[in-house]
């Protein structure tokens, strides 16, 4: 459940276009709060709103359900069930892609000395040469 209030909260900054919630002071609760209530009719707690971004208290499925509906879900479990948060599970690097002829670091490395000793010669024949 914390991560998909995590979810939540990014989805309501991401909506509003504040500053990042870090620097939200009591005007911005209060702000949110009028905000959530001319869109769902909902009243919502200032303190609950601040503790819920501050804090990270998880807070009573009322308040998330008023949250949800302020962001255009049904309520909390419609917003977990569209944003289902799941383990990420590592994955070999090699998975997705077949194994390809690698050079081995020594022959770039003489290919490079190589072509270093051939730019040198070339470019002396050229002095010489006028």
């Amino acid at each position: 459940m914390d991560q998909q209030a995590q979810e939540l909260k990014r989805q309501i900054e991401r909506i509003l276009h504040w500053e990042p919630s870090s620097h939200w002071r009591l005007r911005d609760f209060v702000h949110l709060r009028d905000l959530v209530f001319s869109q769902t009719n909902h009243e919502l707690n200032v303190d609950d709103l601040q503790a819920f971004w501050q804090l990270s208290e998880i807070p009573s499925k009322a308040f998330l359900d008023t949250l949800t509906h302020f962001i255009e879900y049904e309520g909390w479990d419609d917003f977990c069930h569209r944003n289902q948060v799941s383990e990420m599970v590592p994955v070999r690097p090699d998975a997705f892609h077949a194994r390809s002829w690698e050079i081995p670091t020594r022959w770039i490395i003489i290919i490079c000395w190589l072509s270093a000793i051939a730019s040198i010669i070339v470019a002396i024949l050229l002095i010489r040469h006028r």
